[in-house]
Order: C-alpha cells, then sequence, then structure tokens
C-alpha cells in the first residue's frame, strides 16, 4: 500500500508539470498574473496591454522548481565543496582578470574599502568571470518562482517587480534577458533588487551594465559590500580557531555573537590571540577527515548579505587567499 501511495504522488507531480507545461493558455489569462500586472500599472504606471503581451510568452520552467527544491550546499562537505570552488582552472582564470582589469579592481577598493581580491573572487566564484551566467530567461525563472513556487512566491513577486522596474529604468528588453534558476544576472549574479539599488556605472559610459561590462561588475559588486553588506575595511573575514573541548552545539548564524573571552566556554580558542572583547561567529566545517574551526568577523556577515551559506563564504575566503598574489 506505501509503494501505491508514493507512486501515486509521483505520477501526480507529473501530471501537473506536464500540464503546466503544456498550458496553452498563457500566463496572463491567469487570475493571480492578471492581479500582479493591474498592480504593476496602478503602483508603478506600467503599460497594462504591454505587462499582458509580455507575460503571453511567458513560459513555466519546470526544471526552476525541481532545482530549487533541492539545496546541494547543505549536503556537501567543507572539503568537498572546497575542491569544486576553489581550483587551479579557477584560479588561472583569476589571473587573467586581474592582469586584464588591475586598476579597475584596485580602483573599486581604494573607492569602496573592499579588498580587490575579494571582488576578484566573488565575480570567480559566481560566473568563472563571466563565462557561466545563466541560461534561463529571467522572465520565465521569475514568473515560475512568482505564481508556482509558493513556498518562496512572496520574495520571487518583489524580484518580478523589480525586473520588470529595472528593465523600463535601464532599457532592457525583459524577455531577452539570461541569467540562473533563481533569477540572478550578471557577471556578480546579482537579483533585480540589488542590480537597481547598487549596480553602478563604473566605466561612465553612461549605462549600469553587470550583464555584459566586467568594469561595471567590479564596481557593483564592491558597491554592494559597502552598502548593503557594510563591508569594514581593513579588517579579516574569519580567524582561525582550535577545538579545545568536546565538539560544540554551534548556533547557524552569521552575524558575530560571542566575545572571543567567552570562547572556552564553547571548547574553542582563537588562533592567533585577538582582543579578548572581539565579537565573533564560531564557525564548524566538516571535513573528510572530522571537522575544523573558523571564527567569523564582520566581514564574514558582510559576505553572508551576498550568500546565505557559510560554504559560500568560506570558498570566496579561500579563492581571494589564493588571488591575493597576483596583485
Amino acid at each position: 500500500m506505501k509503494f501505491k501511495k508514493i507512486t501515486i504522488i509521483i505520477l501526480a507531480s507529473l501530471l501537473l508539470f506536464t500540464l503546466k507545461a503544456n498550458d496553452t493558455t498563457g500566463y496572463q489569462n491567469r487570475a493571480d498574473v492578471i492581479e500582479f500586472i493591474n498592480m504593476m500599472h496602478k503602483k508603478h504606471g506600467l503599460n497594462k496591454d504591454l505587462l499582458t503581451n509580455l507575460f503571453s510568452r511567458v513560459n513555466f520552467q519546470e526544471k526552476v522548481i525541481r532545482i530549487m527544491n533541492r539545496q546541494p550546499e547543505e549536503t556537501m562537505t567543507w572539503s568537498s565543496y572546497k575542491a569544486m570552488m576553489v581550483t587551479e582552472e579557477r584560479i588561472n582564470s583569476g589571473r587573467v582578470f586581474i592582469n586584464n582589469f588591475n586598476q579597475d579592481l584596485k580602483r573599486a577598493e581604494d573607492i569602496y574599502g573592499v579588498p580587490a581580491e575579494i571582488i576578484a573572487s566573488i565575480i570567480g566564484i559566481e560566473t568563472k568571470y563571466g563565462k557561466i551566467t545563466g541560461n534561463i530567461r529571467v522572465l520565465d525563472a521569475l514568473s515560475t518562482l512568482s505564481f508556482d513556487y509558493p513556498r518562496r512566491a512572496e520574495f520571487f513577486k518583489i524580484q518580478l517587480e523589480e525586473f520588470l522596474l529595472l528593465t523600463e529604468e535601464e532599457d532592457l528588453d525583459a524577455s531577452k534577458i539570461k541569467g540562473s534558476i533563481a533569477g540572478a544576472m550578471g557577471y556578480g549574479q546579482f537579483m533585480p533588487d540589488s542590480y537597481r539599488n547598487y549596480a553602478v556605472d563604473f566605466d561612465f559610459d553612461g549605462k549600469r551594465d553587470i550583464l555584459d561590462n566586467p568594469v561595471d561588475a567590479i564596481g557593483s559588486v564592491a558597491n554592494f559590500l559597502s552598502k548593503k553588506g557594510k563591508w569594514e575595511p581593513n579588517t579579516k573575514v574569519v580567524i582561525k580557531a582550535e577545538l579545545i573541548g568536546e565538539r560544540p552545539n554551534l548556533r547557524s548564524v552569521f552575524k558575530p555573537y560571542v566575545m572571543v573571552s567567552n570562547l572556552e566556554s564553547l571548547g574553542l580558542k582563537s588562533i592567533p590571540n585577538v582582543q579578548s572583547r572581539l565579537e565573533v561567529v564560531p564557525i564548524e566545517l566538516e571535513n573528510q577527515e572530522g571537522y575544523e574551526y573558523w571564527l567569523g568577523l564582520r566581514n564574514y556577515h558582510s559576505l553572508s548579505r551576498y550568500n546565505k551559506s557559510k560554504l559560500y563564504i568560506m570558498a570566496v575566503y579561500e579563492f581571494s587567499e589564493s588571488l591575493a598574489e597576483f596583485f
């Protein structure tokens, strides 16, 4: 009976996706989409006929839902994730990128206080310096997630709203822009709201283009970390820690919450010695051999504004350490 029940559930799910994929009525005829179009018209003055036409060309993306339901980073060990992200190929690509845009990276560091190697690291981790920026239409991805992914529909409706405003403001064709399955775009994989709020025209050509312009992407990543991340210049991201007691039960947070003087109660101590009143966030990373421990500082929290994953943040840090020698 249990097997039959599971089979029925699977078949029902497949039928749902098939019906959606073959739906010829289009998104523009759905009540929730019509409500969204009316909101965009009333709130922002966007043309309803143009929006209706745009949504008539939206395609439901089953694979967007499927991939969003997977969280591979959550199941990977740090050693596996690091081996995947911090590779010789990526380091070599980073060296080429730094050689080509050295002055722009240094200028961004001077203006925003974010180390050049951190900026270069993020762009390398996100898209391999523009080689992999996503191949799904952002309009399709955001529409699918806004209207067919209830778990995070409200967040993605905001992103869809921001995307349509962005394309209007920047004179972009909303039906042609491609990005990730979550709707992130360009060299630095900015979500639409981040593009609108933090992208900068770093080469002074009159356009904020993070889709095809690496110089604008460099300035925009630095601006994002400076403004949204509250980056602290001349401050580390993490420092090493040592386990001196039993394996601790640590909070899954990104903002520093414990003073160094209280680390011993968690069975940890910092390496090297730092100010006892400094606030840190203890980090546990799983390796094949066991666990390693780090202490995140305020810039650890800053990087979490880009991606709330300790594995991602540590990969950005480790990769930046490999890139620093090229400056």
